[in-house]
């Protein structure tokens, strides 16, 4: 693989994790507006997603990654119908976006590892469908149609059609609208405009801005903003104030308007319109800072001046003297010194964040929930502990199938949760943490634990123990990471508590680290990977 696709592959990439970031993050703003009926998704957020995919999508296509391109293609669509208000955000709607990003994730991989793609057409149909999943409005409710007719006539012409798609979901959420007009000196206005609406949008949004030129005073130019915000007119006005002199007027329902027929039914017209598995790493590459280049530069120069003064000094005087040995001794030190700094610095920039990889797990953990129709809240901790990168690579797959393991069968279904006394909701946790000379990761659920009773059914069931014999819990936890073992007749065809287990184990060992388990029966099962902190 060329260098230029090399990196091409190692931007989509960071492209597709930060992808992945903004659906977490719009997921959680999705479940907060359902269980507390506060907040509504950002529009800045789902904005900010379409821009990803859409860089993703200009990146594949010039260095020739057809598959991914087309995935961006297809998800871009969707996000569009999303951005214009005609497909409603719900769960299934973040569930697909985040199956369309997991793909585009799984296409880098092939592609970097030259394997041939996989029919994406089940995909393409799912996003498309979304995509048609409009809000099924012929046209726009009363309460909102009353808000919109009193908005300026002038000012709803000069919308573009999207424009109007949008202000239509921002008065049908109940956000409160304002005509907001202010004035500025021609010969400043661009610098003094860009101020206010800096301060503008930190309250809310700006829909669209309207300047027109004073005819009594050309030296002035006066601007309407159409702006909606929910927050404290009074702390706007505040904020505002050191800008420009500028007027609010509210345009509501209760404060309707007089206008011509023919402007009431242009309007109505326009409004009635207008509604309707882990992969590994691709590369080698690792990003850093500038600052951290240049200490690197920095010591490599102290370490150069040292090693050319000893060697001059050794040079010059063939037979040293006493004053001439103690300065060579000092430079011996410093040279070691510089040598040991200039060490800890190039391992440092080995070091890489472990939060995309714990990331990856957990979504991997919440695509088996979705499969097997578990409710499970996903916990992370430790996200910004440093790890080697090759570490942080190496040990991916053997933490989601650890994370999928905990779901699939560690996790309880909600009916036998509330017999056991639980909380119908179960808890996975992925811990990373930092304990002296090594870095642990921890899987830790709050499951049903494993079972010596029926650890020991399977063992006979298996062969692998006598007939009379009964395993107590410290041999049922070795037991589990025989090859081939399973506590359950018809192995799931999502993991199995065991199945593969010895995977796990033998990965881990691969690069120095081990493997360690704890359960208690009933109440849950913790796994814990116990890494160096370099390799």
């Amino acid at each position: 693989m060329d260098q230029t696709r090399r990196e091409f592959l190692v931007e989509i990439e960071e492209l597709v994790e930060l992808t992945f970031s903004d659906l977490d993050e719009l997921r959680k703003e999705q479940t907060n507006e359902r269980i507390t009926g506060e907040g509504r998704p950002d529009r800045q957020l789902i904005d900010r997603i379409f821009r990803r995919v859409h860089s993703v999508k200009g990146s594949a296509a010039s260095c020739g990654l057809v598959v991914v391109s087309q995935i961006a293609h297809e998800f871009e669509n969707l996000l569009d119908e999303v951005r214009a208000g005609r497909v409603p955000i719900d769960n299934a709607l973040v569930d697909t976006c985040e199956s369309a990003t997991e793909a585009l994730s799984e296409s880098l991989s092939l592609a970097a590892s030259g394997i041939v793609e996989p029919s994406r057409r089940a995909l393409f149909d799912r996003l498309k469908a979304a995509a048609r999943n409009n809000t099924g409005k012929d046209g726009v409710p009363g309460d909102t149609e009353e808000v919109l007719k009193n908005v300026p006539f002038e000012i709803w012409q000069s919308l573009t059609e999207p424009e109007k798609q949008r202000l239509i979901n921002i008065v049908a959420e109940g956000s409160p609208l304002f005509v907001v007009t202010t004035s500025f000196d021609i010969a400043n206005f661009d610098a003094q405009f860009f101020l206010l609406k800096e301060k503008l949008i930190e309250f809310g949004e700006l829909i669209s801005t309207s300047p027109a030129v004073d005819d009594q005073h050309r030296d002035r130019i006066n601007f309407r903003i159409l702006y909606a915000s929910g927050a404290n007119l009074e702390n706007i006005k505040a904020a505002v104030l050191e800008v420009s002199e500028v007027v609010f007027h509210e345009v509501a329902a209760s404060a309707k308007k007089s206008a011509s027929p023919e402007e009431d039914r242009s309007r109505d017209d326009s409004v009635a319109t207008a509604a309707p598995r882990s992969l590994p790493a691709l590369s080698n590459f690792i990003r850093t800072d500038l600052d951290k280049l240049d200490r690197l530069i920095s010591s490599t120069h102290e370490l150069l001046r040292a090693n050319s003064r000893a060697l001059d000094l050794r040079l010059s005087e063939p037979q040293p003297t006493n004053v001439a040995r103690l300065e060579l001794e000092k430079l011996n030190e410093q040279i070691k010194r510089s040598f040991m700094n200039l060490e800890d610095q190039l391992i440092n920039l080995r070091m890489v964040s472990l939060g995309p990889t714990l990331q990856r797990a957990m979504r991997a953990g919440r695509a088996v929930a979705r499969l097997t129709g578990k409710e499970i809240d996903f916990e992370i901790v430790g996200g910004d502990l440093q790890l080697d990168k090759l570490l942080a690579d190496s040990i991916a797959d053997p933490l989601i199938h650890l994370v999928r393991n905990a779901v699939d069968h560690g996790i309880e279904s909600t009916g036998e949760r509330l017999q056991a006394g639980k909380k119908p909701r179960g808890i996975v946790r992925i811990e990373a943490v930092s304990e002296g000379s090594q870095s642990r990761l921890r899987v830790v659920d709050d499951g049903r634990g494993i079972d010596p009773v029926l650890v020991t059914k399977a063992a006979l069931r298996l062969g692998v123990l006598p007939g009379d014999s009964a395993l107590d819990i410290e041999r049922s936890l070795r037991l589990i990471f025989r090859p081939g073992f399973t506590t359950v007749a018809s192995p799931s065809r999502i993991s199995g508590r065991g199945v593969g287990l010895d995977v796990v184990e033998t990965a881990v060992e691969q690069v120095g680290g081990e493997v360690r388990v704890s359960s208690n029966p009933g109440r849950g099962t913790t796994f814990e990977i116990r890494l160096p902190v370099s390799s």
